[in-house]
């Protein structure tokens, strides 16, 4: 399963790497202003930061459904990129590419850690492989993408991702389900570390476990899936360490979408041939 999942990674990120030259370009060939090109690229985080708590309940429920339906409203979402006529549709397919990301991604990062967390001694390898098969992707889809453009123009690698987008959803539907073996590995999570590991890890999720004791209910089995319910992010960022690490993020990504923005713009001005 970890195999799979990783090459749908792969497969996806192709697809993503070869939009990422393009967004900005697409908007400039279509008239768009600096700042309407800004929108456009900010509006999948917009709907990802609206809808992220509420995809990640769901793929604490079911990880596949989540990952193969999300990823079914991305591939429509970039298609609907591809083909869109002004600014008000384009900002409609990224809200739509956003949303479909919110469900998709919660189960795929879901599904690793399940997996993952199978062999604790080898997660922090598994998580290294998941990075590595993304940045692959990557680093393959971006001259791929460019090539596209070049030949057939910006739309063009939209269509790209969505083949992409469609082969990743196919690869999850032979994917188990892994939530049902979630609970007990869970459960046997902190046994292995003889190094204080255990209790950090029983620290982080104690305000899930405050949440459990709120509820007042007396089975260990019912209270763990009402913890896992009732617990949302003011829970989770009541812990300092929760507050840093979503700090941090958001430091990486504000750096991100700024360079995905500029950078191809910035290329096609200054290199020979505006390539």
């Amino acid at each position: 399963p970890l195999a799979l999942l990783l090459l749908s990674q792969f497969v996806l990120f192709v697809g993503v790497g070869a939009v990422i030259p393009t967004i900005p370009l697409y908007g400039k060939a279509i008239g768009l202003s600096s700042a309407a090109n800004g929108v456009v690229v900010s509006a999948p985080a917009v709907a990802l930061l609206l809808g992220a708590n509420a995809g990640g309940k769901f793929a604490d429920v079911a990880r596949k459904p989540a990952m193969i339906g999300g990823m079914a409203l991305i591939a429509l979402s970039d298609l609907g990129t591809a083909f869109a006529p002004d600014l008000t549709a384009l900002v409609a397919a990224r809200l739509g590419l956003g949303a479909g990301r919110c469900v998709s991604e919660a189960g795929e990062r879901g599904m690793l850690c399940d997996l993952a967390g199978r062999i604790p001694a080898m997660r922090g390898r598994a998580l290294a492989a998941q990075q590595a098969a993304v940045a692959l992707g990557i680093a393959i889809g971006a001259p791929l993408g460019g090539r596209v453009v070049e030949q057939y123009g910006p739309r063009a690698s939209f269509l790209c991702v969505t083949a992409a987008a469609l082969a990743a959803l196919v690869i999850y539907a032979f994917l188990p389900e892994t939530t049902t073996t979630t609970t007990a590995a869970a459960s046997g999570r902190a046994a292995p570390f003889k190094d204080g590991t255990a209790e950090v890890e029983a620290e982080m999720i104690a305000p899930a476990e405050a949440v459990a004791v709120r509820t007042g209910g007396n089975d260990t089995d019912s209270s763990s899936s009402s913890a896992a319910a009732a617990a949302d992010w003011s829970d989770l960022l009541s812990d300092r360490r929760w507050r840093a690490l979503a700090l941090c993020q958001c430091g990486a990504s504000f750096g991100f979408a700024a360079k995905i923005a500029s950078v191809p713009v910035l290329a096609a001005s200054v290199l020979p041939g505006g390539a």
